[in-house]
């Protein structure tokens, strides 16, 4: 049997050298006792009488044969009849009672000294014991039987006897998982990985229970060659593997040990042929982990010559550029004179387990070899370029990201400035497909009762010309109208409908779908959301359309994202993405919500059914200020007398409207203790089927006043705010509509 635990430095990381004040305080108190023995005889006039021996007692603890945590409390007191108990002494061994060692307890060098009554022992719990499941998850349990006796002696050297308490020490097996390197997808599939690869992990070591865990003690590592065998095999013979480890680390050393390694540094890895990488932790009780898992602490990789770090270039209106090598695949876009130019960029070279070493940019570069035709030296901080604006001819920036291995990046983006008069009043882009059915309830517009509907609004402004200021997505291949088309034009309209997902239906789904930056790669198709940045220059949008389910606003975040009430800053992607959105940083937008659509559910939730929710009518929010600004605008909005008459779909006595969608509702609003953006100011709001419902009052159509101070450079343009109606108006009354779009052309000027 082992002795007494022993805790040795590690390696890489000793340890402290240190003395306990108990300890201090039991040597001062044996000098002290030493001196009083020697004067002992002055004391006494007679014979002294036969010493009685001290009694020690086991006061609290695990009861005999008990299984418990590693951690374990144990006290103790002591009595001497015919004097003072000097001091205890204890000896934890492994082991039960029987059969254990006896020179475990014999000799002053196994015992230890101490006047406390009471001690905190972690015991080791270093042998396997089980594997269990909890949670659909798998843990090994570890344990160990120890014994631990304690006696006390008193002031004249008497001995009690030995009293004992046996226990089984247990504790479940540390976990590790590797981060770095990004976990492979699917997990547990092999990764191409660079010829000199840095691993990165963590540890959680469970203390009583898989959710509450503590850092764990150690760390070993090992790399090997890798077949379909290894890891079957580590599992069930991990004694095999045993020379190929490490030593073990402290989990706190820092530099190639305690959460982070560089493999091929000091080792050779051969390119083209599968390894495995393996970390394994300790407890403090000694408990290791046993479960390896290409899942979280074993990654199989494939040397290779890395190709370069991903790189991603940045303007907050043309999106996100992504390069990887250098292949000179030049990307090209279009961009109006006169626009500012914010461009930044990122490098990833975690994918093969390396790092970005440094940058560099320039404009219109013709050699990338000559240092002196860059803008900037190399340096790891030159992460983004000074503004820039261009009012004509064709300009393209270089970037180039180096990996520590010296493997380039190049990406290369080429900027043609293009016309952009916005000569022209008005477009409508048509991007509401529909059929020429047989017309019976009025559930949804034919295509051409649609088209009719807005042609005949469009001519309102006396530019138009339907020929030429229509287009349709549907005539145009599915296509959405170029930066060039849009360009031509002060003002747009854009009608849309819900769509089954962003690849069917309205092309505006994928126009203004968000796609955050670590999911931007040379692999996915670059959409630029150009009606963001058509704004931002003084375009001016009047957006709507059937708005239920996934359509709206609400496509900004891809379908299987939308549960309601949506916040878009921080629900729709995670730490607050979603403000990059269009519907957030645009349209100024905090909440989404809708009347059909996946609705989350919890008690801090209100009840939401179409019955409940559906809108009966609109009514004009006279309270905002800009809103105030235009006396056209009906004080109601009703749905139209055809598609409420009886036996038709939107007949109130059945149903009320519901292809809509709402914005900051005071529900949600208040439950986040949010107040709307300023450049948030609503037109009308709903009234809901239900009062109790808990859109009632909520914001149907509103202004973005975002962009409304940006004059577009071009001949009879006007600043003035964008629209959004969540809401289709064909379903409308006639009349109704009509004066909000007289309102809405006058507040832009092409009445």
């Amino acid at each position: 049997m082992a002795g007494a635990l022993k805790y040795a430095p590690s390696a890489k990381c000793p340890g402290r050298a240190g003395v306990r004040a108990g300890e201090i305080l039991v040597a001062c108190l044996l000098a002290a006792a030493f001196l009083l023995s020697g004067c002992s005889n002055d004391i006494f006039t007679g014979q002294q009488p036969p010493n009685q021996i001290p009694n020690v007692y086991l006061t609290n603890g695990p009861i005999e044969g008990e299984t418990t945590k590693y951690r374990v409390h144990f006290f103790w007191i002591g009595d001497d009849p015919d004097g003072t108990v000097l001091y205890y002494e204890y000896v934890m061994i492994d082991g039960d009672p029987i059969g254990f060692n006896p020179d475990d307890t014999t000799g002053t060098d196994k015992w230890t000294r101490t006047v406390l009554t009471d001690k905190m022992f972690t015991a080791s719990a270093d042998e396997y014991d089980s594997t269990v499941v909890i949670n659909n998850n798998l843990y090994t349990k570890f344990q160990k039987t120890h014994t631990l006796f304690v006696r006390a002696v008193d002031d004249r050297g008497g001995v009690s006897k030995t009293e004992y308490r046996s226990f089984n020490a247990w504790t479940f097996a540390p976990a590790v998982f590797i981060t770095y390197p990004v976990p492979p997808t699917p997990a547990g599939s092999t990764q191409m990985l660079s010829l000199i690869t840095t691993f990165k992990w963590y540890g959680k070591d469970p203390i009583n229970s898989p959710w509450n865990y503590q850092a764990v003690d150690s760390i070993r590592y090992l790399y090997t060659t890798y077949n379909y065998t290894s890891l079957r095999m580590l599992n069930e013979s991990p004694e095999l593997f045993e020379p190929l480890w490490s030593p073990w680390y402290s989990y706190e050393c820092e530099g190639d040990s305690g959460k982070t390694t560089v493999i091929g540094d000091d080792e050779v890895l051969s390119p083209g042929i599968t390894h495995m990488f393996v970390v394994q932790a300790k407890d403090e009780a000694g408990a290791v982990s046993a479960i390896f898992d290409a899942g979280t602490n074993v990654r199989v990789f494939l040397p290779q010559v890395p190709t370069g770090p991903l790189l991603r270039i940045k303007d907050p209106y043309l999106g996100i550029f992504s390069f990887i090598g250098t292949n000179l695949n030049r990307q090209v876009v279009d961009i109006p004179p006169g626009f500012e130019l914010n461009f930044s960029w990122t490098g990833d070279a975690s994918g093969y387990g390396a790092t970005v070493a440094y940058y560099r940019y320039g404009w219109d570069v013709e050699d990338v070899n000559e240092p002196k035709a860059w803008s900037v030296s190399p340096s790891p901080y030159i992460l983004s370029a000074p503004s820039y604006i261009f009012y004509s001819g064709i300009h393209t920036l270089y970037v180039e990201s180096v990996d520590v291995l010296g493997t380039v990046t190049l990406g290369i983006l080429e900027l043609r400035v293009i016309p952009a008069l916005m000569a022209r009043d008005l477009l409508w882009v048509d991007d509401f497909p529909s059929s020429n059915f047989s017309q019976e309830v009025f559930a949804f517009p034919t295509e051409e009762e649609h088209d009719d509907f807005w042609e005949a609004i469009c001519v309102q402004a006396p530019t138009f010309v339907p020929s030429r200021d229509i287009y349709d997505v549907n005539d145009n291949g599915h296509a959405a109208p170029t930066i060039r088309h849009l360009w031509k034009y002060k003002n747009v309209i854009w009608t849309y409908s819900t769509a089954i997902n962003q690849f069917s239906g309205s092309i505006w789904n994928s126009v203004v779908l968000f796609t955050p930056d670590y999911l931007v790669n040379p692999s996915s198709p670059r959409t630029i959301n150009f009606l963001s940045y058509y704004m931002a220059c003084g375009g001016h949008l009047w957006t709507l359309g059937d708005s239920r389910r996934n359509g709206g606003l609400a496509a900004v975040v891809p379908p299987w994202s939308q549960q309601f009430p949506l916040y878009v800053k921080r629900q729709a992607y995670p730490d607050t993405v979603g403000a990059q959105t269009m519907a957030y940083y645009d349209y100024c937008v905090n909440i989404l919500d809708k009347m059909e659509g996946i609705f989350r559910v919890g008690p801090e939730y209100p009840r939401r059914d179409i019955e409940r929710d559906a809108m009966a009518y609109g009514y004009l929010d006279r309270q905002d200020p800009i809103t105030a600004q235009c006396p056209d605008f009906p004080k109601k909005l009703v749905l139209w007398d055809q598609v409420t008459l009886p036996g038709r779909f939107f007949d109130p006595q059945v149903r009320g409207f519901f292809y809509a969608e709402c914005y900051d509702p005071a529900y949600w609003m208040e439950y986040n203790n949010l107040s709307s953006q300023s450049c948030f100011h609503p037109i009308y709001r709903m009234r809901a089927r239900n009062s109790r419902s808990c859109l009632d009052h909520t914001v149907v159509a509103f202004w973005t006043t975002k962009y409304a101070d940006v004059l577009a450079e071009s001949e009879g343009a006007v600043a003035a705010p964008s629209i959004q109606f969540g809401l289709p108006l064909w379903f409308f009354n006639r009349a109704q509509v009509d004066s909000i779009s007289t309102a809405i052309f006058k507040m832009w000027n092409i009445y």
